[in-house]
């Protein structure tokens, strides 16, 4: 899931919400992980829902003056009710703390699950260039799939790519700018750790929508 689809979804909100589909979330989750702006949102979101169940089930003391004190205005009220108390407070920072904990592990648990290794790239052509049954295998606990293409042509500012099951549900997607100075062929490095072992192809197109310069099958297993 790349930002614009992130933003189109409406993703933050049914993310907190918890609307989004198992597919979508994991989607999600893999995107915020790398966009700044949609990790902050996720960020405000949820500290905002957290504080607000916090205030509401506070109890908001009824004012009763005694004789002969002055009633306050609705102003001061307003006021009083909405100056930091210590259960909000307390929420706030507790919240605080605890997103930056589980987003430290995510980024930890993220990083180090994927430990620097050496491995070889696979040639993959358009599919009227390629052998169409050939699949290559990735050996197990293979954290990339990386493969070797032709460039479209030195216009092409940006190549987008997607990850099809073998029933052509797609897995995931994106776009990736083309590297500046380099037209000739290209090497793409897809993550393939949250794939279930099982065979999936991988289509890259010149920009969005456009031809597809790359077409090849892999197989993962555990």
């Amino acid at each position: 899931m790349d930002h614009d689809e992130a933003m189109r979804l409406h993703a933050v909100e049914r993310y907190i919400a918890h609307q989004l589909s198992p597919d979508e979330e994991r989607a999600f989750e893999e995107h915020f992980f790398e966009c700044r702006q949609c990790a902050e949102d996720v960020n405000f979101e949820t500290t905002f829902a957290a504080n607000a169940r916090a205030a509401i089930r506070e109890p908001v003391l009824e004012l009763r003056p005694e004789a002969g004190t002055r009633v306050p205005s609705l102003w001061e009220r307003w006021r009083l009710w909405l100056q930091p108390s210590p259960a909000l407070a307390f929420s706030l920072a507790a919240n605080f703390v605890l997103l930056a904990g589980a987003g430290y592990l995510a980024l930890a648990n993220r990083y180090a699950a994927v430990p620097a290794t050496l491995g070889s790239d696979f040639f993959a052509p358009g599919p009227t260039h390629g052998a169409a049954d050939e699949i290559h295998d990735l050996p197990a606990g293979s954290a990339y799939y990386i493969i070797r293409f032709p460039g479209a042509s030195p216009a092409v500012s940006s190549y987008s790519y997607q990850v099809l099951d073998a029933g052509g549900h797609m897995q995931s997607s994106g776009t990736l700018a083309s590297p500046a100075g380099q037209d000739d062929s290209f090497f793409l490095q897809l993550p393939v750790q949250s794939l279930r072992p099982g065979v999936y192809t991988l289509v890259v197109r010149a920009s969005s929508g456009g031809e597809i310069v790359s077409w090849s099958k892999f197989r993962t297993s555990r």
